[in-house]
């Protein structure tokens, strides 16, 4: 009888037992990898992907009522400062302007007609005073009667009357270079600059260079003071709000660096940026309908606190944004300098001279209506 031996001495192809030693050292390495990136990398950052791109967004109203002659922009389109955007039918504003400007000029010349007048009735006033001096000292010698030198007191105290009035509506000038200053020409000199930077805000102009985002008006519609035109978005003034969880925040402070990647351009560009500021408020507690928590079916949710992030202005002229983009933010929480949630000390200003230009033109426009005024007379 012969037994079958082949199979009790096969090798076995299978170590259970050395698997299992290789999985777990594998597993234990991984570990220790990982502990180690995080000790050293990921515990210095706090990142998000709930980021979006904010920028500062304009609203251009209407400052004057008519109708809209002339739309010159489309939306997406970029303008510069100062140029026209919109006109609108400036008739009425015109017509106003030039009537201001009458009446500047009449009351101009009605006020060194009075100051004028002044003149005479102080020589007058000169010359009866000298008259009734005259007679008065030689009273007692001269053969002028009691009647006489009354007559003479009489004349004295009417032109002394007449001089009191005339300066009284004059203001107490005396001066014709000093016409501008009376109150009556004052009043019309203010109507005149307000009629006539009416008259120049019938051309809207872009206070800032931006891009039109939206175009309310048409031609042809009716507006008024507050109706909005336009809306623009300063593309070269951009920055990332980051909704960070609220248990990331407690090692974030103002001036830490912020590593930045948009998903337009994925992670082949990098933007620079630093943590400029934080919200107020959670989004739920700012929104219109705040969340009522006062309730018994309560329920906690992780809140999230809008970060703003300060876009490197160089790297952002080369890779333009758009609002609304989503951003990967990623913090380096290692400069533990400042308080935790401190507020934004102090931004960069935004501001236009744009109406200061028509504040300027306005003057010049009234000074060369009193200049002419003053030389024709």
């Amino acid at each position: 009888m012969t037994t079958n031996t082949t199979e009790d001495h096969r090798p076995n192809s299978y170590n259970r037992k050395l698997a299992f030693q290789i999985f777990f050292g594998l597993l234990i390495t991984c570990l220790i990898i990982y502990m180690f990136y995080w000790f050293i990398e990921s515990s210095h950052y706090e990142s998000t992907d709930n980021a979006y791109v904010s920028a500062p967004q304009l609203q251009i109203s209407s400052q004057v009522e008519g109708t809209v002659s002339a739309v010159l922009i489309s939306e997406t389109q970029e303008v510069k400062a100062g140029e026209l955007l919109f006109k609108i039918d400036n008739t009425e504003s015109k017509i106003a302007s030039e009537i201001a400007d009458a009446d500047l000029m009449k009351a101009i010349r009605t006020v060194r007609s009075n100051v004028l007048m002044a003149k005479v009735k102080k020589q007058e006033l000169d010359r009866t005073k000298l008259d009734y001096e005259r007679r008065f000292a030689v009273q007692g010698v001269a053969a002028y009667s009691a009647d006489e030198l009354a007559h003479y007191k009489s004349q004295f105290d009417l032109a002394q009357t007449a001089y009191s009035q005339a300066l009284e509506n004059a203001d107490s000038i005396v001066n014709l270079a000093q016409v501008a200053n009376h109150p009556d020409v004052l009043r019309a000199t203010g109507l005149a600059k307000k009629s006539y930077v009416a008259l120049l805000r019938a051309d809207v102009a872009a206070p800032v260079k931006a891009v039109v985002a939206r175009r309310s008006a048409q031609v042809g519609q009716r507006v008024s003071p507050g109706v909005p035109l336009a809306t623009l978005i300063l593309s070269d003034v951009m920055w990332v709000d980051a909704n960070f969880k609220e248990d990331q925040l407690a090692k974030m402070r103002i001036g830490q660096h912020v590593q930045l990647e948009a998903d337009v351009y994925g992670n082949k560009v990098s933007f620079g940026g630093t943590v400029s500021g934080f919200s107020p408020g959670t989004g739920s507690a700012l929104a219109v309908l705040p969340a009522q928590n006062a309730t018994s079916n309560w329920v906690k949710v992780v809140q999230r606190l809008p970060v703003r992030v300060a876009i490197d202005s160089e790297v952002l002229k080369k890779y333009p944004l758009r609002v609304g983009l989503t951003m990967t933010a990623k913090v380096d929480i290692r400069n533990s300098e400042g308080v935790a949630l401190q507020s934004m000390q102090k931004n960069e200003a935004l501001q236009t001279d744009l109406y200061d230009q028509q504040t300027v033109a306005a003057l010049t426009h009234v000074q060369k209506i009193i200049d002419h005024a003053t030389k024709s007379n």
